[in-house]
């Protein structure tokens, strides 16, 4: 069964509305990553870590375990907040520090310092999403733009182009 016309093209701006927000979602989270580090307000936290996934035997030893990081710090107001994130460590424990970077606008957007202090991943991870929205807008701009010529070439000479 063929889809109709209407519904291909309802199906295709669907995954260029959502393709464009993950877009979107990871250049804020590379940009706001960055700018904790230079703009944001520090505070220290108490971590707690887990253990939560198995032994990957392909990685080194130090990498073969997913832990999963849980903290806890204050602003400079007193007000409790909480954070969680993951990372890869050997089978008895995971590195940590306990050195947070918040906005003091919005704490709840936090990240612990390994996190939050410049590098490769936030420039990729900002460069995948350009990636996202130039890959899934540029079809749409040139569809427009073959559109708008095809309208404008319905010019008429009735001697045929002939002086």
């Amino acid at each position: 069964m063929k889809k109709s016309a209407a519904q291909n093209q309802k199906t295709n701006l669907f995954w260029r509305i959502f393709i464009t927000a993950v877009g979107i979602a990871m250049i804020l989270i590379a940009v706001g990553n960055f700018a904790l580090y230079f703009f944001g307000e520090t505070a220290f936290a108490q971590v707690t870590t887990r253990r939560v996934g198995g032994a990957n035997d392909g990685r080194a030893a130090n990498q073969r375990y997913q832990w999963s990081l849980d903290y806890t710090f204050s602003d400079k107001n007193g007000t409790s907040y909480n954070g969680t994130t993951t990372r890869r460590g050997n089978d008895l424990s995971v590195e940590t520090e306990s050195k947070v970077y918040y906005f003091p606008f919005a704490p709840l957007f936090n990240a612990l310092e390994r996190e939050a202090e410049p590098n490769l991943g936030q420039l990729a991870l900002a460069m995948i999403g350009a990636f996202l929205l130039f890959v899934i807008n540029k079809e749409g701009k040139i569809s427009r733009h073959r559109k708008a010529d095809d309208k404008s070439d319905t010019s008429y000479e009735p001697d045929g182009g002939n002086p």
